[in-house]
């Protein structure tokens, strides 16, 4: 595998490379051609090396589920409270188009009165 460095949590996702389809095929490829000679020099390190990564790996899918279901609570929040916005934008809209017609329905009495 590439010795990359871990991206920082404050870092934007933009300046992430996207891993695609084929680099994934290409990498587990190496992996198991790595597995299967490292089990055909040494069987017993190689099974404790693949059990240690099978639950490193479990452990970072768990981390990134929990992660996944924090950040939807909190774009959840988000939305809600952008939405309780909105309708208060909406409120203060249909008063002042409400205030706006009863002056204009003032005006137009005055005038009416007034010829």
């Amino acid at each position: 595998m590439t010795n990359k460095k871990t991206p920082d949590g404050n870092q934007e996702f933009s300046n992430i490379s996207i891993i695609t389809a084929d680099q994934i095929k290409a990498e587990s490829k190496k992996l198991i051609e790595d597995y299967c000679n490292f089990f055909q020099n040494n069987p017993d390190e190689a099974m404790a090396a693949l059990v240690e990564d099978v639950c490193v790996h479990s452990t970072v899918l768990a981390q990134l589920q929990q992660a996944i279901f924090v950040k939807n609570g909190q774009l959840q929040k988000v939305i809600d409270s952008q939405q309780k916005v909105i309708e208060k934008l909406e409120d203060a809209a249909k008063v002042r188009t409400s205030q706006i017609s009863k002056r204009l329905e003032k005006l137009e009495a005055y005038f009416n009165r007034g010829m």
